[in-house]
């Protein structure tokens, strides 16, 4: 998969996850459970974050939160972890699409 690919697929699962937390606003729950925002389009792995932790990751558009080993060097690096998930940063054109496609821009 090229660089372009995945970082076009991590905007779709970030949309998505945008999604679930505005749902799970109203309502108290401890975790919000994601889908993995890595960059294959198959993947179908889940991550718990709490509601700061995710908007921690949503904080920074290149940033995302992901299962431990389903980063990829090409497009981003591991900025923290922690259990059950990392955060990765992306760089380059990746970062560029990242920053492009941010549903917060509007916002910040």
């Amino acid at each position: 998969m090229n660089v372009v690919d995945n970082a076009r697929i991590q905007t779709i699962y970030r949309e998505v996850n945008e999604g679930i937390a505005l749902m799970n606003a109203e309502w108290d729950v401890p975790a919000l459970e994601l889908l993995c925002e890595c960059g294959t389009a198959r993947c179908t792995e889940r991550i718990e974050l709490t509601h700061a932790e995710y908007e921690r990751v949503r904080a920074d558009p290149t940033t995302f939160a992901l299962v431990p080993g389903h980063e990829v060097e090409a497009v981003e690096h591991v900025v923290r972890s922690a259990p059950g998930y990392v955060v990765v940063a992306n760089h380059g054109r990746a970062a560029r699409i990242a920053e492009r496609t941010d549903p917060r821009a509007a916002a910040r």
